[in-house]
């Protein structure tokens, strides 16, 4: 729960285009429902979603910056990643469209 006008910041890993990514999305994505989601080697279950998820996810949030990025795992590959920096409007706000 976020008072209006605190502010949130959300980084995570986008869905990636990559050949090993795209197996591991298909290798799961009947076990789990979907595609995008994929277990580690240490048993982790993880997720990584399209840019729009995100998006769609914060759509009563005013953004203030987006940033792309790329990171370093773990285990050493790159992945895309987000940076969104939003705010909590006041009640009665209206948040513009993109």
């Amino acid at each position: 729960m976020l008072k209006p006008g605190a502010l949130l910041y959300l980084s995570d890993l986008l869905l990636q285009d990559d050949q090993r990514n795209r197996d591991r999305y298909a290798r799961f994505a009947e076990t789990y429902g979907t595609y995008g989601v994929f277990e580690t080697g240490d048993g982790a279950v993880c997720r990584h979603h399209p840019s729009g998820w995100f998006t769609s996810l914060l759509a009563s949030f005013e953004i203030i910056d987006t940033r792309r990025t790329t990171v370093t795992t773990m285990t050493g590959n790159t992945s895309a990643g987000l940076q969104i920096l939003a705010r909590k409007p006041a009640p009665g706000h209206r948040t513009p469209t993109h």
